[in-house]
Formats: C-alpha cells, sequence, structure tokens
C-alpha cells in the first residue's frame, strides 16, 4: 500500500516535471525568434557601421583624399603649362635677337653687345644692391625711430596649429608671396612670422623665405602698447603707419570668414585693434552695392598694401593694387549685371550694377537670414559640395593668384618708384 503510494507520488512528479520541460521548452522557442531579430539588429548596425555608406555619401577622409588628389594633379598641369609658356616665351626671344643680330654690321653688333654686357653688369650691382636691403630691413626693424629703422609688418601663425590641412598649406602660399612682394621692393619692411612653431618649421621650402621667424607671440615679442593688431572686424580704421609700431595680421585662412577671431585676440591681448580703411573709400574703389565694403583680404593683399602706403600716403591706391577685382563685383550668384561681371576698372562698377542693385540688396537680406537662421540643407552634403568645388577651382584659383601678385608687385614696384618713396 506504502509502496504503490510513492510509486503514485513518484508518477506524479514525472508528470510535472514533463509538464515543466515542455513548458521551458515552448518558452525558449517563444524567445528564439526575438532573440534572432536582435542578432540581426546588432549583425546589421555593425556592418553599417564598418562598411562604406550605401547612401552614396562620401566620408570625410575620403572628400579629403580626393581632394589632395584633385590638387595635386591641377597643380601639375598648371606648373606644366607655366613651364611650356616660359620656353615658349624666351624661344621667341631667342628668335627676335637672332634675327636682330643677323641684320647688323660689324660695328652695331659690337656696339650692342657691349651694351647688353653693362646691362648684365647693372642688373648684377641693383641685384646685390636689393639683398643688402632687405637683410638691413629685416636686422633692423621697428618698433623704434630713426632712417635707418624698418617699418614692421608681422604675421602672427598662433592660430596655425589648429587649422586643417588645406588651410595651412594657403597660409605658407600666402606667406610665400608676401615674402616675394617684400623681396623686391626699392624699401623692405621687417616682415616678420611670430608663433613659428610646429607644424610651420616642417613646410617645404620655408627656408628660403626672407622674413624673420620667432617661437614668441606677437604681444610676446613686442611691447603691447606698440602693438596694432589689423582685423577687419574693428570699429577703428587705420589712418597711418610708422616705425614706432608694429603691425600685425592674424594667420588665418579660412574659406568662410570666421567674424571676430582677430579682434577677440587683440581684445584678450589688450592690444590696439584696427582695420583698412576700404569702407571710407568704398566709392573711389569701386565697391558698389552687392559687394562687401569691407572685404576680407589675402594676408600678402594686406602685406602689398601697408607698403604701397608707407610710399606714396595714398590709401586709395594702396587699396586698388591691394583688391582683387572679384571682390569688386556684386557676390551674388545670378543677380550680377552682366557689365559688371566684365572686370571694369575701380569706380566704373557704380553705373553698370544700377540695374541689379534691387534685386541684389533684397537676395542679399534672403542670404543674411538664410545664414543667421542656420538654413542651407544638410551640413555634410554642403561641406562635401563645398570640397568638390574648391577642388574643381584650385586650378583656376592659383592661376589668378599668381598674376594676381604679379599685378600687386607690379603696383608697388611702379608706387614705391613713382611716388614719395619714404624711408622706412
Amino acid at each position: 500500500m506504502g509502496g504503490s503510494k510513492s510509486k503514485h507520488i513518484q508518477t506524479e512528479t514525472e508528470h510535472a516535471g514533463g509538464g515543466g520541460v515542455a513548458g521551458a521548452t515552448h518558452a525558449s522557442e517563444r524567445r528564439a525568434p526575438v532573440e534572432r531579430a536582435g542578432a540581426e539588429r546588432d549583425e546589421s548596425t555593425a556592418s553599417v557601421g564598418d562598411a562604406p555608406s550605401t547612401s552614396g555619401r562620401k566620408s570625410k577622409a575620403d572628400r579629403a583624399s580626393e581632394f589632395e588628389e584633385k590638387r595635386r594633379l591641377n597643380n601639375s598641369r598648371r606648373t606644366a603649362r607655366t613651364r611650356e609658356a616660359k620656353k615658349s616665351k624666351k624661344a621667341a626671344q631667342r628668335a627676335a635677337e637672332q634675327a636682330l643680330v643677323a641684320a647688323m654690321t660689324e660695328e652695331e653688333l659690337a656696339a650692342w653687345r657691349a651694351a647688353k654686357a653693362a646691362e648684365r653688369d647693372a642688373n648684377g650691382a641693383a641685384v646685390a644692391a636689393q639683398v643688402a636691403r632687405v637683410a638691413a630691413a629685416l636686422a633692423n626693424g621697428g618698433p623704434g625711430s630713426g632712417p635707418d629703422v624698418a617699418l614692421r609688418v608681422v604675421i602672427d601663425c598662433s592660430f596655425a596649429p589648429d587649422a586643417p590641412a588645406k588651410e595651412l598649406r594657403s597660409l605658407c602660399k600666402q606667406i610665400e608671396n608676401a615674402a616675394a612682394l617684400n623681396k623686391f621692393h626699392p624699401t623692405p619692411c621687417c616682415l616678420t612670422v611670430t608663433s613659428w612653431r610646429e607644424p610651420l618649421p616642417t613646410i617645404s621650402g620655408n627656408a628660403g623665405w626672407r622674413v624673420v621667424k620667432m617661437e614668441e607671440g606677437a604681444t610676446e615679442a613686442f611691447p603691447p602698447e606698440k602693438v596694432v593688431v589689423l582685423s577687419p572686424d574693428a570699429t577703428e580704421p587705420l589712418e597711418g603707419v610708422d616705425t614706432e609700431h608694429v603691425y600685425v595680421i592674424g594667420g588665418i585662412v579660412d574659406r568662410t570668414h570666421r567674424k571676430g577671431v582677430t579682434l577677440k585676440y587683440a581684445e584678450a591681448q589688450q592690444v590696439a585693434c584696427r582695420r583698412l580703411p576700404i569702407a571710407e573709400n568704398a566709392e573711389a574703389l569701386g565697391l558698389v552695392k552687392g559687394t562687401r565694403k569691407n572685404p576680407i583680404l589675402n594676408i600678402d593683399s594686406v602685406v602689398a598694401a601697408l607698403l604701397l602706403f608707407r610710399d606714396t600716403g595714398d590709401w586709395v591706391q594702396a587699396l586698388d593694387a591691394a583688391i582683387p577685382q572679384r571682390k569688386r563685383k556684386p557676390q551674388l550668384k545670378g543677380l550680377i549685371p552682366p557689365q559688371a561681371r566684365s572686370g571694369a576698372a575701380p569706380g566704373a562698377h557704380g553705373a553698370e550694377a544700377a540695374a541689379g542693385e534691387e534685386q541684389a540688396e533684397g537676395a542679399e537680406d534672403s542670404e543674411q537670414s538664410d545664414e543667421l537662421s542656420g538654413q542651407g540643407g544638410d551640413g555634410a552634403d554642403e561641406e562635401e559640395r563645398e570640397e568638390e568645388r574648391g577642388a574643381g577651382r584650385e586650378e583656376g584659383q592659383g592661376e589668378e593668384r599668381e598674376e594676381g601678385t604679379g599685378r600687386v608687385r607690379e603696383a608697388v614696384l611702379a608706387g614705391a618708384g613713382g611716388g614719395a618713396a619714404t624711408g622706412n
């Protein structure tokens, strides 16, 4: 009796255990699809993070690599064209010289050769004298007074370590252009680069720049009361230059203007801040409606303006040589009058652009509103489009910079030679 009861209890227990196992099996079967779905989601997320985006948008690294490749290709093409143009020019000069020599008599040929030799000697002496003037200016820069003290213009690179690679290349190119302008100027300034720290010393070709390089910042290397920071955001215009002060240009190259960077720097360092008097001479410079009355200039353009004003005392002449023609046209695509696109002389755009002034003004307000409200589409898409446009414009802009540098150099030299070239 007791045995049968225990067997009955054992049988019930086995049935209960079997039911528990079956219940657990059914529960695990119900959980399995959910777990598999979660695992599939994890795998899908991992694949999206590892694999390239299927939306067609390139990663930032891929865009940077593609931009660099296009930039190098454009530079090599431009270099090849420049080299070919120089070869053609030299060949034409040789042909003209040979034709001239063939038509000369013995006496004329002897006189011509003597004149050429004298010209070479004079050019060599002029080059040696210019090298000595540049060396003296770099060795005896302001602040200070006296006929032998050179005007000191400073390019402060304290912003460079945080700059992208593209902006760093542009910064070094503009410093190189500024050094070239100063190198050929009859009364050179003491061109100084402050905050000369990594990664700038690693830039190829910087050893050939005829500039003074300092690791200290501008306000550390010079007395703060003598420092004048040039900023397009300053309220007061620069009225004149002298050797008693040091004029600091911010070493900033940005494709989109970052408002107030140099002004805040001057305020933080508690030094004077001035802007070039472009707005005061806007009409004479041909800055009509639709253009910026205080455009952002390249570093080398600011150096050229300071050099030319120091020699002539005329801001209109100095700024006319420094401001490129593209900044004197309405900066609104599709709303530029045909006459304004032709690039007329300074001061001639007012009448030509009259037909489009109202449209330009309204569109300008609309664009400013978009910028202030942050509207303008997807940021990543816009960044990618800007990089593609930048790579596409690189070749043309490089040629424009070369032509612009030559034009500014000619204007600076002409102004220094024909104007009242005062001492440094």
